[in-house]
C-alpha cells in the first residue's frame, strides 16, 4: 500500500513539474510537444517532458549558411535512465538511449529566417520513442 501510494504522489509532483497533464502515446508512434508538454509512452515506465529550447543558432531557411548551426533542447526523461534533466543539440534528427529505449528528435518546429524571430513558447518537438536494439 505504502508503495502504490509512493508511485501516486511521484506521479502527481511529475505533473506538476511538468507543468501538464500528460498526454498518452505508443511506442514508434510520431508525435508533436510544445515547451513544458509531456508524455507518458504506453506499455513502458517513460514520461518525456520538453521542457524548453535554451538556444536556437540554426540556419535560416532563407539564408545561405557555411554550417547547419544547433538547437540546445532540454528533455525531461523519468522512467528511463537520464539524468534529469538532459541537454540534446542538433541537428536533427538525432536521439538519446538508454539500455532499453531510444527517443529520436526528429524536427524542431518552426524553422528560422532571417527576419523573424521564435518566442520560447513556439517551438514545437517531433519526437518518437522505440526500443533499442539489442
Amino acid at each position: 500500500m505504502k508503495f502504490t501510494t509512493l508511485i501516486l504522489a511521484a506521479t502527481l509532483a511529475l505533473g506538476a513539474c511538468l507543468g501538464t497533464e500528460s498526454q498518452e502515446v505508443a511506442l514508434g508512434q510520431e508525435f508533436e510537444l510544445t515547451p513544458n508538454q509531456s508524455v507518458r509512452v504506453a506499455g513502458t515506465p517513460l514520461i518525456i517532458g520538453f521542457r524548453r529550447v535554451v538556444a536556437d543558432s540554426r540556419c535560416p531557411i532563407d539564408a545561405a549558411c557555411v554550417t547547419e548551426g544547433q538547437a540546445g533542447i532540454e528533455l525531461e526523461i523519468f522512467g528511463g535512465g537520464a539524468p534529469d534533466p538532459i541537454l540534446v543539440n542538433s541537428p536533427l534528427p538525432t536521439a538519446w538511449a538508454d539500455d532499453n529505449y531510444r527517443i529520436r528528435l526528429l524536427d524542431l518546429l518552426p524553422l528560422r529566417t532571417v527576419s523573424g524571430s521564435i518566442g520560447p513558447d513556439q517551438y514545437r518537438l517531433r519526437l518518437t520513442v522505440d526500443l533499442t536494439d539489442r
